[in-house]
């Protein structure tokens, strides 16, 4: 199931749980990723790190703590090959686990996308690069969450000076 970026809080998680995050804009990633983990345990996997210990990654996503009811697995920098470790998770239907795979710009005819596209239960979920016109509007939203006085020109001029990178814009305001 495809949803796009602004969508992300029509996620069921108890019946969606894996994820696709890909595309260029980390910020928005990230952004997506603390409005999902609400205080939950969250454990950090790169793609390399569980194509070398698939065993590690495999014991971690499969053991339960009797301390924590739901934990979530952030997979970084993912590619294709790391499809078949995917495949085997989604075959084991498990619950109380939310797995999050960020990659980066993928291909149309990439396994990986497809999968998650095809899958009536993955979440596949495409981050595209910020125009001066999203980024007008979250500097807007932002003057008007903090009660800010501040002119469009001004406002302009901030997202100028960010170059179309959201944390740039971000840490400026």
């Amino acid at each position: 199931m495809i949803l796009k970026s602004y969508e992300i809080k029509k996620i069921k998680f108890q019946k969606n749980n894996l994820i696709l995050f890909y595309g260029k804009n980390e910020a928005l990633k990230d952004q997506a990723i603390k409005l999902i983990n609400k205080n939950k345990q969250i454990f950090i996997f790169d793609e390399k790190e569980i194509l070398e210990n698939q065993n590690n990654f495999l014991e971690t996503v499969t053991t339960k703590s009797l301390f924590e009811e739901e934990k979530i697995i952030l997979i970084k920098r993912a590619s294709d090959k790391i499809l078949k470790i995917i495949e085997y998770v989604y075959s084991k239907d498990l619950k109380d686990i939310n797995i999050i795979v960020n990659s980066d710009e993928l291909e149309k005819k990439s396994r990986l996308r497809s999968f998650f596209e095809k899958e009536k239960e993955c979440i596949c979920v495409p981050f595209y690069p910020d125009n001066e016109q999203t980024l007008f509007k979250v500097a807007l939203n932002f003057v008007k969450e903090k009660n800010i006085s501040l002119s469009a020109s001004n406002i302009n001029f901030i997202v100028n000076r960010s170059n179309g990178d959201r944390k740039v814009l971000t840490s400026e305001l």
